[in-house]
């Protein structure tokens, strides 16, 4: 059939589309190179683009045993009902949105992150996010795939410029870049492959796959650190000839891995032939047998690989930061910043980030931690003064503010979220969006942009205190929960919380005199 050939070539332009952005934004040292590189990838963005559309329709075809002909007759309402193929339509369009990018000479900065976003929606469908910890699994693979677009992609482009007379700097840039990524390939595989797999099961189809997958991926190691002991030296002086010779092997062997990885996602885990799931673990992916309380909410634990991951990253690069500094650096900014991090990493990894999926204040007090109290702490910390020469683009307050008011009013205010409720890809884009706007909102402090992100959070409260139906109550109720769940009860409470959170917000923003001293830092009123 030509639906895993189509998705190889799709998943290859999109790897190549991310590796001539990663030249354009990290490696590449000259105008012209970086302008090319752009060039080249707005190409591959258009094919990018035209082969996700291709794959909508090759994946509702592969579903309902019909021909690319009769298909175009259902096409519509089929993608809706078929998670794969609507991830392929959102990827279709997020490569557009790239291609137009590229034509409009947008910073490559901008066009690398919506290229690693569009390599991501696919990986949150398919076998990983369906069973038994589908949360976990669904971003390891996430994970999985972006390292790997990263890692494929940037060698690529080396190759293209290891001649060049910055060959040699941009190498061993993007041998961190490399490290990094086979680091979290490794990881986040073998996570993904426990929760698919039990060692006397290594010997099945899907077995023999993730074994040919982790060898590959060993064998990448060991050309990494041949790279670092020998032919990162010989391009030193000048000899690029047995570089290119050993990328372009570990080339071929990247090419077979995606081709690998692509045999696995069609093929069925064992899992399914062994467990039984109940209502509640098929829909959020574990169980919840005891109902919330203060000590759940603060001793229960759960993994989130996300943004878990990210408040551990970003506490550690600030402390390394910090130390590479010849000057003082004030003790209250690091305090800040590693408040921040804490925040972030409870809210998400504790019983609290547990909770979320299944309970809606829960939810709403993570997504106010996430969204607007970690943001304000990690702003504290002052990272830019840590970044040196590098500028880092911001939005003015006024949009940081529409964003950050926009999200609570459009979910909960026009009721989105009704319809959200349980997905676990519409959690990590609320969360992700809420954290961005937080920090763009409160990298530069001004009082108004402040004051309208309370107002529209309190009007949130409001609505949620006057709603009569809850929202999410269609998903709620499918849970199936050991204990009782007053979704009505659950909504008011959410109400209050978001009510005072607002306030605190205005309260941060009205009397900056009161509030920042306390915090170690000077008033200010903007």
């Amino acid at each position: 059939m030509a639906l895993p050939g189509a998705r190889v070539v799709a998943e290859v332009a999109a790897v190549g589309v991310v590796g001539a952005l990663v030249l354009a934004a990290l490696l590449a040292s000259t105008g012209d190179d970086r302008d090319k590189a752009v060039r080249v990838a707005g190409r591959l963005a258009g094919w990018w683009a035209i082969l996700s559309a291709f794959m909508v329709v090759l994946t509702v075809a592969d579903a309902l045993g019909q021909g690319i002909p009769e298909v175009f007759r259902v096409l519509g309402p089929a993608v809706g009902r078929l998670s794969v193929a609507l991830a392929w339509l959102v990827v279709a369009n997020l490569a557009a949105l790239v291609w137009v990018g590229s034509r409009l000479e947008l910073p490559p900065g901008w066009l690398l992150a919506g290229a690693i976003v569009g390599v991501a929606p696919v990986a949150l469908t398919g076998h990983s996010s369906s069973g038994g910890d589908h949360d976990i699994a669904s971003d390891s693979l996430m994970l999985h795939v972006i390292a790997m677009s990263v890692w494929a992609g940037g060698l690529v482009a080396l190759l293209a410029v290891a001649r060049r007379s910055y060959g040699a700097t941009a190498a061993r840039t993007y041998s961190a870049i490399a490290l990094a990524c086979w680091i979290a390939v490794v990881v986040t595989g073998l996570v993904n492959a426990s929760l698919r797999l039990a060692v006397d099961e290594l010997g099945t189809r899907y077995g023999l796959l993730v074994v040919a997958k982790l060898a590959a991926a060993i064998l990448l190691g060991g050309f990494g650190y041949l790279h670092r002991q020998r032919t990162l030296r010989q391009l030193d002086s000048a000899q690029a000839r047995p570089f290119l010779r050993l990328a372009a092997v570990e080339v071929l062997l990247m090419l077979v891995t995606i081709g690998l990885a692509v045999g696995l996602s069609r093929t069925p885990s064992p899992l399914g032939a062994r467990r039984r799931l109940s209502a509640t673990e098929v829909l959020i992916g574990f169980p919840l047998p005891d109902p919330p309380s203060l000590g759940r909410l603060l001793a229960g634990w759960r993994p989130d690989l996300v943004f878990g991951t990210l408040a551990v990253a970003a506490a550690v690069w600030y402390l390394y930061r910090v130390g590479r500094r010849t000057e003082p650096w004030p003790v209250e900014r690091t305090v800040a910043w590693l408040a921040g991090c804490a925040v972030l990493f409870i809210a998400t990894c504790s019983g609290l980030g547990e909770y979320e999926p299944a309970v809606f204040s829960a939810h709403t007090v993570v997504r106010l931690l996430v969204g607007l109290v970690a943001p304000a702490l990690l702003a504290l910390g002052k990272p830019r003064a840590l970044l040196g020469p590098v500028r880092v683009w911001l939005p003015r307050p006024e949009v940081a503010a529409f964003a950050a008011s926009a999200i609570p009013v459009v979910l909960y205010g026009f009721g989105l979220y009704d319809g959200l409720a349980g997905q676990h890809w519409a959690r990590l884009v609320i969360l992700g969006c809420s954290l961005a706007a937080g920090v763009a909102l409160f990298a530069r402090t001004s009082r108004t942009p402040v004051v309208v992100v309370a107002l529209a959070h309190g009007l949130t409260g409001l609505v949620l205190l006057c709603r009569e139906t809850a929202l999410g109550r269609g998903f709620y109720s499918r849970l199936a929960l050991e204990w009782p769940h007053d979704v009505n009860g659950d909504q008011v409470l959410a109400g209050w919380v978001t009510l005072g959170v607002a306030v605190v917000v205005a309260g941060y923003a009205v009397r900056p005199a009161v509030v920042k001293p306390l915090l170690g830092v000077p008033s200010r009123t903007g």
